[in-house]
Order: C-alpha cells, then structure tokens, then sequence
C-alpha cells in the first residue's frame, strides 16, 4: 500500500509542477515582428499585450490591406511561438512518465 501512496504522492507533484510551469509560460511574453513593419506581442494565455507599427507608411489608407495582412503574419507568428513552448511543456511532463496525465 505504500507504493500506492507514494505513486499518487509522484503524480500530484507533477500535477502541480505542470501547473506551475503553465502559468509561468501564461504570463510570459512572446513577440513576432512581420517583415520588420509590425510587431506584435502576446502573453503565453494569447492576451494581445501590443502592437508596434515600426514602418509608419503603413498607416496610410491606402496600405490599409497589406497592414491588416501585417499584423496577421505578425499575431500568427506570436502564436505560434507560444504553441511552441506549450508543447515543449507537454513533452517534458510526457517524459516524466505520465503520459495521459495531463
């Protein structure tokens, strides 16, 4: 019985070192700049932090499509980073031996 115990005692602190490193990456941030024009900064739970708009002709109207597409590649790319570290996050607490735990 007390390998039981200290198998549910393992898992709980995995449990809670998952946790721990989900919100450290929830409250980190993550930046992408698009073609060097726009730069977009989110935090690891996808609340938009900013955008940058470093080449300022793209503020004029009649750029108002590649702008749009801009901040796009620039969120996209933000995001993806993010996914990133979340799947890092995953494998690791994977290879601690508790797959499907999570």
């Amino acid at each position: 019985m007390a390998s039981y115990q200290q198998m549910v005692q393992a898992m709980q602190k995995m449990q809670k070192e998952y946790a721990k490193a989900q919100d450290k990456l929830n409250n980190t941030e993550f930046d992408f700049t698009a073609n060097g024009a726009v730069k977009v900064v989110l935090k690891g739970d996808m609340t938009l932090v900013s955008i940058e708009f470093l080449d300022k002709d793209l503020l004029n109207k009649d750029d108002e499509d590649m702008l749009k597409d801009m901040i796009t590649l620039a969120y996209n790319g933000a995001k993806d980073k993010i996914q990133q570290a979340n799947e890092e996050i995953d494998a690791k607490f994977q290879n601690m031996g508790a797959p499907g735990l999570f």
